[in-house]
């Protein structure tokens, strides 16, 4: 006798079905696939996800069959969103900077918790996904409506967030159009009353560093004399002085591989460092001004000049954007 044909780990099927409650017909998608088999009974172990499109079931099929052929995959529980959370702040972000970790938790705290936190994982659809973007982008007092860079961070967390449940998930959602804002920057006439007017106090090598080789402010910061070498006329940029969860002041490795980088420095801003060398002593780092300092201390500048009120930040984009 023939042995039965049986689907293969990771097949799959996709059906549209409609159900009757309380005298009202519903009509979802589900999908149903071979997960294994009971290693006891040599059963196939069938599962199903379900949604309101044959797109987002098709989605979630195709992101549960990659896991099983990866051996990935993750059988279906009743661990909800909230709980998810908990694994992948505690398992997924050991190597997460400081304040990169404060922000994830925060979000996670703030927004996807309170909306998603009591949702079963598998029962988590799109269409509530997008619902909570939506609202987002409203007012609901006391919160001012959040702004579409802001909403597109939060969808980039939980994409991630939930990629690690379902490899291979992408969330089929509508996200606000970025907003487009004028680029803030220095004209160069702007650009000569402003060297002017820092040269020869505490803001002209912080300046320097920003506008003349793209430095960011952590960088300016955190930039230590063993970095400049006088001989070579060139500045290593290789660590970040930012705060950590606790509000000290910390060093940290540069925000991306290719952010610690070795520039070449022009003759004057060599002539400048050096003679700030001469009078530093025993203090290691060539700027002693910390964070939120360097701009108050611009500001105060660009008012007394009559420059436009930009940001520390953004005095590299003149390197940056050539």
């Amino acid at each position: 006798m023939p042995k039965s044909k049986r689907n293969a780990a990771g097949s799959g099927t996709i059906r549209k079905k409609t159900v009757l409650r309380n005298g009202k017909e519903y009509t979802y998608w589900e999908a149903r696939y071979t997960e294994g088999f009971d290693p006891g009974t040599g059963k196939q172990i069938q599962r199903s996800v379900s949604g309101k499109t044959q797109k987002e079931v098709a989605q979630k099929l195709k992101a549960a069959t990659a896991a099983i052929d990866a051996g990935t995959y993750i059988a279906p529980s009743k661990m909800t969103v909230g709980e998810w959370l908990d694994i992948w702040q505690q398992d997924y972000l050991g190597s997460v900077k400081p304040r990169t970790l404060d922000s994830h938790r925060t979000t996670v705290d703030t927004h996807l918790k309170p909306a998603f936190g009591a949702i079963k994982l598998d029962a988590l659809a799109t269409h509530e996904i997008q619902r909570f973007y939506n609202n987002l982008q409203k007012e609901q007092v006391p919160r001012q409506p959040l702004s579409p860079k802001t909403i597109r961070n939060i969808h980039g967390l939980l994409s991630a967030v939930l990629r690690e449940y379902y490899p291979g998930l992408q969330l089929s959602t509508t996200l606000p159009q970025k907003a487009l804002t004028e680029q803030s920057y220095l004209e160069p006439e702007q650009i000569g009353v402003l060297l002017r007017a820092v040269r020869g106090n505490e803001l002209e090598i912080p300046v320097l560093l920003a506008l003349w080789l793209s430095l960011r402010s952590s960088e300016v910061t955190g930039l230590t004399w063993d970095c400049v070498d006088f001989e070579r006329s060139t500045i290593t940029v290789r660590q970040a002085r930012v705060r950590d969860k606790n509000n000290r002041w910390v060093e940290k490795t540069t925000k991306t591989t290719n952010s610690t980088r070795t520039i070449s420095a022009p003759p004057y801003i060599m002539e400048v460092l050096k003679a700030a060398k001469e009078d530093a002593g025993p203090e290691d780092h060539v700027v002693t001004i910390k964070g939120n300092c360097l701009y108050q201390r611009l500001k105060v500048i660009l008012k007394k000049n009559g420059l436009p009120d930009i940001r520390f930040h953004d005095l590299r984009h003149p390197n940056v954007y050539c």
